[in-house]
């Protein structure tokens, strides 16, 4: 399928992101600069939005039980195109994943599509949407809940990498949360009066190290410990931590999560410690739509941008795009904003969210973006075939939803 959107659609992308760039440029340092935390994110998604509602969008902002949430919309009717912006930072890092890049990248497309539809009297809807809290916390599945996807015809998301590549793959994951309790007494003097938390976690540590090594190669299970006592002559009374699980398909995963507690138990019931474990949000893993991965290769190669060769399922993380992706046709693209292997979550990838270069990807991300949505609003052709590549798509899948549903 080659059919293309008129160049004049294109051409008019293209102007109203270069005229927007200053603006985008500048929102983009600004919420590098605020490097807010997930659901913290006060001043990012009151900038973000208000470069947006500055454009014609009508804001709605707190939505879905969530402060920093918002959602933006132009048009009343027709084809249904929205873009997703994340705009949290990392703990202890900052911005190491580019998500000031992913927020003003996917604003920018959004206005740009949408003042290509004024201008031509065109009936369409462009929805921008705030998601807050992708680094933990799973913003988007609140979203998704709501329905705020299920009539999209399209939703598009970049994300910023050391690679180019039309797919984005991720893993289902699970967040997860331990506390051991045991009793504090004095390590020397009376260490047969203390109950060790601290052991409880080196027996769990050890338990899934060694279980790691009958995993699948597509699954992952790693974590660190917050709190690991208070002084060296104290028998620790507490230690808590986080730990994540992750594999290619949620029915994996749910079997990697009963493992997973059974392992926490049993350290528990070894040292005598009480064992807090909380399951948190899962994020489904994300499913690329053949179709519009398609357009994007398309519209890559049309503003310069030559793919790298990516190994499907290799050096992958997950994303609550993932929900998204159960709900609506969906595209996350890369776009590489740094040599290959400087990659997202480490402190140069941090500064390379600010560089010159991660500038240069997001414009050109908001080009992309945009002329991906185009296509699908534009062309009857390519929505049917995106709807029916994402029916087909799900009739081949198992959805996971958390333990117990």
């Amino acid at each position: 399928m080659t059919t293309a959107v008129p160049i004049e659609i294109q051409q008019a992308i293209h102007d109203t992101t270069t005229a927007c760039a200053d603006e985008l440029i500048t929102a983009s340092r600004a919420i590098h600069a605020l490097a807010e935390i997930g659901f913290e994110e006060v001043e990012s998604s009151r900038l973000l939005s208000g470069v947006i509602e500055q454009h014609g969008f009508r804001v709605e902002r707190g939505i879905s039980g969530m402060p920093t949430a918002f959602v933006a919309r132009h048009g009343m009717a027709g084809p249904h195109v929205a873009f997703v912006c994340e705009y949290d930072a990392l703990r202890g890092l900052g911005h190491a994943c580019g998500h000031n890049l992913i927020a003003t990248s996917s604003a920018g497309a959004g206005i740009s599509l949408a003042r290509s539809l004024t201008e031509r009297g065109v009936d369409a809807r462009v929805t921008i949407v705030g998601a807050p809290a992708e680094e933990g916390g799973g913003g988007k599945i609140p979203l998704c809940h709501d329905g705020l996807f299920d009539d999209c015809d399209a939703v598009l998301i970049f994300h910023p990498s050391d690679r180019t590549a039309s797919v984005q793959y991720a893993l289902a994951c699970t967040h997860w949360e331990w506390t051991f309790r045991g009793k504090a007494s004095h390590a020397a003097g009376h260490p047969d009066h203390g109950i060790n938390a601290l052991d409880a976690f080196v027996h769990a540590y050890n338990g899934v190290s060694l279980w790691r090594q009958q995993l699948r190669d597509d699954a992952r299970v790693h974590g660190f410990i917050v709190e690991g006592g208070t002084a060296p002559n104290i028998i620790p009374e507490l230690t808590r931590g986080e730990y994540l699980t992750r594999a290619r398909d949620g029915e994996y995963l749910r079997t990697m999560n009963a493992r997973f507690r059974a392992i926490f138990e049993a350290a528990a019931r070894a040292t005598g410690c009480e064992l807090q474990l909380d399951e948190k949000e899962t994020y489904l893993d994300l499913r690329s739509n053949a179709v519009l991965a398609e357009r994007a290769s398309i519209h890559l190669a049309a503003v310069g941008l030559e793919e790298d060769r990516v190994v499907a399922w290799e050096r992958t993380g997950s994303t609550d795009v993932g929900d998204v992706s159960y709900a609506a046709p969906t595209l996350h693209p890369e776009f590489a904003i740094a040599d290959e292997g400087i990659g997202p979550h480490t402190h140069a990838f941090r500064e390379a969210a600010l560089s010159p270069r991660g500038e240069s990807a997001m414009l050109q991300a908001v080009e992309v973006l945009g002329r991906i949505g185009a296509d699908v609003i534009f062309d009857a052709d390519v929505r049917h075939a995106v709807r029916d590549a994402f029916l087909r798509q799900a009739q081949h899948r198992t959805e996971w939803t958390g333990s117990g549903e």
